[in-house]
């Protein structure tokens, strides 16, 4: 055999050297299914996603543990319960709505209709109604009267035995001695010349003292009385300035009173004011001209139209509410102050988005309404709202015509939400899960 000879492989050498590279290569594919499966089992969110639309279980105490087989819950021995990955698909689909806490929620339909899940839908309309108000009748604040002297002194005698009475203008009401009054009298009299004047001459034109008098609310009748009897009286009787009731009483006889000192209100009672609060939500449905009725229990049958007169410019804080005024006519004085009643507001009828009130929850901070999606999909939408309609309530802003909102049961489908929402803020699982709740 020379060096060069070419060396000749035996038979089947080729066959098993294919075979040698073929094997290895069905090992190492084992080998990273073997991994991948094994990183898959200890990640239950990952072997429930790869499941396709695959049936999966999960607990419905502790949702982040999920199989593809019935079972029991290890960490807590409950019974796992059937879902589907396309509902839980559908359910992000949907998003997570906008209300801080909650988040959208997927309700099997057994489950919908053991619970009473009614729906309605979002509709614009114009209102059916008129504004029903609280009212109450006050006195008209342009027909009060104070009674009062700006000297100091002491009452002597008081005419008005108590409050409620009605006077006549006129009448007299108490009488005050005052020592400044009475100096100022004199003065008077002084400076008329009462020495060199003949009994009932007249004043004369110009007289500085008698412009006093009536800067310390002595009446002109006093004034005449001096030019007439030539004497300053000691004291000073001070008379109703209108025909009224008495509302007010500040003082009793012998007390000492100031030139500060409120001695008597009276009202003309005639003409009284109806004030009805009225919600800033509201607002938009009340005008100055507006029609209004007035009706009392404490009046049955008798009904009382007037028109909005005035509405006040500013919101209460404490209550979110202005005040709307109308006057009325009260010549056989019916209407008492303080009385309380209803007052009808003719509407505009304003065109609206209306919603039952029912489907709107009030959070105090936040007002909203669940969405329902198709397939048991309900989202939570922040809404504003206005004003009521009877069963209804005018939403202004957060839905469209059209949309179905949860119209009862919404309470139980809150729940809901903010216990899967608190889930995902603990990174249980994202936002929106499963449905843990078919018949458990």
């Amino acid at each position: 055999m020379t060096p060069h000879a070419v060396h000749t492989p035996p038979p089947g050498a080729h066959f098993m050297n294919v075979l040698r590279w073929a094997l290895f290569a069905f090992l190492a594919v084992l080998a990273i299914v073997s991994i991948g499966t094994y990183v898959a089992s200890r990640n239950p969110r990952t072997s429930a996603s790869q499941s396709g639309a695959q049936a999966v279980y999960h607990c419905p105490m502790h949702p982040e543990y999920t199989s593809d087989r019935p079972g029991e819950c290890p960490i807590c021995g409950m019974s796992l319960t059937r879902i589907k990955s396309k509902d839980a698909a559908g359910a992000a689909a949907t998003g997570g709505g906008d209300v801080p806490g909650l988040t959208t929620v997927y309700i099997a339909p057994d489950r919908i209709q053991r619970i009473g899940v009614r729906t309605a839908i979002i509709e614009r309309a114009a209102s059916s109604g008129g504004l029903d108000l609280v009212g109450f009748v006050t006195p008209d604040e342009s027909r009060l009267r104070r009674v009062q002297v700006r000297a100091a002194g002491w009452i002597r005698r008081l005419y008005v035995n108590q409050t409620g009475e009605r006077v006549q203008a006129g009448q007299p009401l108490l009488s005050i001695y005052s020592p400044e009054l009475f100096q100022s009298e004199q003065e008077y009299l002084i400076q008329r010349g009462v020495h060199d004047m003949a009994p009932g001459a007249a004043p004369a034109a110009a007289n500085p003292a008698a412009e006093r008098l009536r800067l310390l609310g002595v009446p002109d009748e006093e004034i005449r009385r001096l030019d007439r009897e030539q004497k300053a009286a000691t004291e000073l009787v001070l008379r109703s300035p209108v025909s009224g009731t008495v509302l007010e009483r500040g003082v009793v006889e012998g007390q000492s009173v100031s030139a500060d000192t409120p001695l008597l209100t009276v009202a003309d009672l005639s003409r009284v004011w109806v004030m009805a609060d009225l919600y800033e939500m509201d607002l938009a449905r009340a005008r100055i001209g507006d029609e209004a009725r007035f009706t009392s229990d404490a009046l049955p049958g008798r009904v009382f139209d007037g028109r909005i007169e005035f509405i006040t410019p500013t919101v209460a804080s404490e209550t979110r509410t202005l005040q709307v005024r109308m006057a009325l006519a009260n010549p056989d004085g019916a209407l008492r102050p303080g009385t309380y009643g209803r007052v009808s507001v003719a509407s505009h009828g304003a065109s609206a988005l209306w919603a039952p009130t029912e489907a709107v929850v009030d959070a105090g901070e936040h007002r909203y309404v669940f969405l329902a999606h198709a397939g048991g999909h309900f989202e939570p939408r922040l809404v504003q709202v206005g004003g009521t309609d009877g069963e209804r309530t005018a939403i202004l802003a957060g839905v469209a015509a059209g949309d179905t909102v949860v119209a009862s049961a919404s309470f139980l489908i809150d729940s809901e939400s903010r216990l899967r929402a608190a889930i995902a803020g603990m990174g249980a699982q994202p936002a929106g899960g499963h449905d843990h709740g078919g018949g458990k």
